[in-house]
C-alpha cells in the first residue's frame, strides 16, 4: 500500500495509466501549420483550374464557330444555293442562312435551314480578311453577345458565303481570345471552304 503511494506521488504510474492521462489534440501551433498548408496549395490550384475552365471555354467558343462554317458549307452543297456566314461587329453572335433576302432582312425565311449563335461570355473575337480586321470589340477584349434570336436584320456584317460547290468566295481567319489564354485562330479556305484550328504563339 504505501510503495503504490509512492509510485503515484512521485508520478511513477505503470504506462497503461500514463496513456489515459495523457490529452488528445491539437496544439494551436499544429493548426496554423496545417491552415498556412491548405492556404498555399490553394493558391497554386485556383489559377490552374481557373485557366483551364478559361481554355474549356474559348475551346467552345472555337468549336461553335467552326462548327457552324462546315453546316453552312453542307447546307450550301445539299440545297444547291449559296450560303451566308455573318457577325455581328461589336458582339460575339453569329449566324448561318441561305443568301436570299428573307432570310437577312428580318423574315424567317421558309423551308431551308438556317442557325443562330453565339461565342461563351468572356471571349474576345476578331474576323481578319486578307490585311483587312473585322473585330467584333474595340479593344480586342471579350465581346458582350446579343441574345440569340434578338439581333436587328441590319446588324449583321458577312463573314463568308459558301457556294454549292463546297468552295467559299474568300479566305478569312476567326481569332478567339482570353485572358491568360493562347488565342485559337480558325482558317476557312475559300478554295476548299474547310476549316483548320491553330493555337497562337502570343
Amino acid at each position: 500500500m504505501l510503495l503504490a503511494e509512492a509510485r503515484i506521488t512521485c508520478g511513477c504510474l505503470p504506462a497503461s495509466c500514463r496513456r489515459v492521462r495523457e490529452r488528445a489534440g491539437f496544439t494551436l501551433l499544429e493548426v496554423i501549420l496545417v491552415m498556412g498548408l491548405i492556404v498555399i496549395v490553394m493558391s497554386i490550384a485556383v489559377p490552374s483550374v481557373s485557366n483551364f475552365y478559361k481554355g474549356e471555354k474559348l475551346m467552345a467558343a472555337t468549336d461553335g464557330m467552326r462548327g457552324a462554317a462546315a453546316e453552312a458549307r453542307v447546307h450550301a452543297i445539299d440545297r444547291g444555293c449559296n450560303y451566308r456566314l455573318a457577325v455581328v461587329p461589336g458582339r460575339g453572335n453569329f449566324r448561318y442562312a441561305p443568301e436570299s433576302p428573307e432570310y437577312w432582312s428580318g423574315g424567317s425565311g421558309e423551308g431551308l435551314p438556317s442557325r443562330e449563335g453565339a461565342v461563351p461570355a468572356d471571349i474576345g473575337l476578331r474576323v481578319v480578311v486578307g490585311s483587312q480586321e473585322l473585330s467584333l470589340d474595340a479593344d480586342s477584349s471579350a465581346a458582350t453577345s446579343i441574345p440569340v434570336g434578338e439581333v436587328s436584320p441590319d446588324l449583321w456584317s458577312t463573314v463568308v458565303i459558301f457556294r454549292p460547290d463546297g468552295s467559299a468566295d474568300k479566305t478569312v481567319e476567326i481569332i478567339f481570345s482570353s485572358p491568360h489564354c493562347l488565342s485559337l485562330s480558325v482558317t476557312l479556305r475559300g478554295l476548299t471552304g474547310t476549316t483548320s484550328v491553330r493555337r497562337l504563339s502570343s
